[in-house]
């Protein structure tokens, strides 16, 4: 029986997760913060649902709203619950190998539904109260959206390498966004759960049989066992999180690492180090990306007073933010061996600041005026 392995498995994974959650969550932390949110948060929502354009600018696009809410629901693999070891035994037992992914199959279909509910419960006031959508056209986008959820699913499983699967996701993303131009049509709402039901079955009678991707599976299981673990590990900084290992030149940025700035002074070199090290650093341009792009979009949808509030958050934000990274770049050992004075490091972080937050101000800037004009005049 292929039940008491998967259980086994199942129980096992969610002992180690609540294991993570009480070693974070100690109980002060729950007292005076895991539980007054709790109380505090179905007040909130009903405030949410009740002034729902005063958290919000009015005149937002709907496909903003969209491409936001498929981007909340890209997340998730499928899940197969199969372990290394496996391939020495269970994998010829397909009595027993089969149904276990079968059932880890319909875990992903649970899983798959919740990870819709918070996106749907912060999205529906606004449909409702702000666009005024039918609760049709709000059940075909639904639809769409589980559609959408499942082909990147599908995406991830069965398409190889990083560049490629990016693309696929990029290309499902805006169709969901250009199909929902539609999303009042009933033979829309009917052929797309047509279609998903079509896919979900042959992939349930026969996609869990294949066992040529079975070394995919086994890294997908550790990375969903170990998610939690990971996250702590990313959000700790008392742990270094430098990559390391051996890398070939940049695919991108300074491949053949030709100087950027013609004059030779330390401090220039300070400051062409400092660039060509954190552009480099996969870790340090995603978190300077992922702030922009969240600061973009709250300054696109909250309030105009907020708007202002936001812009000139995250430039103090980032200011110090700069400061602390160039302050761990230049602590590297390599100046150790190349050591250089007090001013020139001076004069280049502040020039360091200047590069980096200079395409922040500009950027986030534009918007929050464009938005400002829009909310104003439209």
């Amino acid at each position: 029986m292929a039940w008491p392995i998967f259980w086994h498995r199942f129980k096992d994974e969610w002992m180690q997760k609540w294991k993570v959650v009480r070693s974070v969550i100690d109980w002060t932390i729950a007292l005076y913060l895991v539980i007054p949110f709790s109380i505090m948060v179905p007040f909130f929502y009903r405030d949410w649902w009740n002034e729902t354009e005063s958290y919000l600018a009015t005149g937002i696009p709907i496909w903003i709203l969209l491409s936001i809410l498929g981007i909340m629901t890209l997340g998730g693999n499928i899940r197969t619950y199969v372990l290394e070891a496996d391939l020495l035994f269970l994998i010829e037992k397909k009595e027993r190998f089969v149904p276990m992914k079968r059932l880890g199959f319909m875990v992903t279909m649970g899983q798959s539904l919740m990870s819709l509910v918070l996106p749907g419960a912060l999205a529906l006031p606004i449909f409702l109260n702000i666009y005024n959508e039918r609760p049709f056209t709000l059940a075909v986008i639904f639809i769409l959206l589980f559609s959408l959820k499942w082909s990147v699913l599908l995406i991830k499983k069965y398409i190889a390498g990083k560049w490629k699967k990016g693309i696929y996701i990029l290309l499902m993303l805006a169709a969901f966004v250009l199909i929902t131009t539609g999303r009042d049509s009933p033979l829309l709402a009917a052929m797309a759960s047509l279609i998903l039901f079509i896919i979900l079955v042959v992939y349930f009678f026969k996609g869990v049989k294949g066992t040529a991707d079975f070394q995919n599976e086994v890294e997908i299981e550790q990375s969903e066992r170990n998610q939690y673990v990971n996250l702590v590990y990313s959000l700790s900084s008392q742990i270094e999180k430098e990559k390391g290992g051996n890398r070939g030149r940049p695919f991108i940025l300074f491949r053949n690492s030709r100087r950027i700035f013609k004059e030779r002074t330390a401090e220039n070199g300070i400051l062409e180090l400092s660039l060509k090290a954190f552009l480099r650093n996969g870790t340090y341009l995603r978190t300077y990306i992922q702030m922009i792009s969240i600061t973009s979009a709250g300054i696109l949808f909250l309030p105009l007073l907020l708007k202002w509030l936001l812009f000139g958050g995250i430039l103090i934000f980032m200011t110090f933010w700069v400061q602390t990274i160039f302050k761990k770049l230049t602590s590297n050992r390599f100046f150790e061996v190349a050591p250089f004075d007090k001013e020139a490091e001076y004069a280049a972080a502040n020039r360091f600041g200047k590069w980096l937050g200079t395409p922040v101000l500009i950027w986030t800037g534009t918007i929050t005026i464009c938005s400002t004009i829009w909310s104003v005049y439209f």
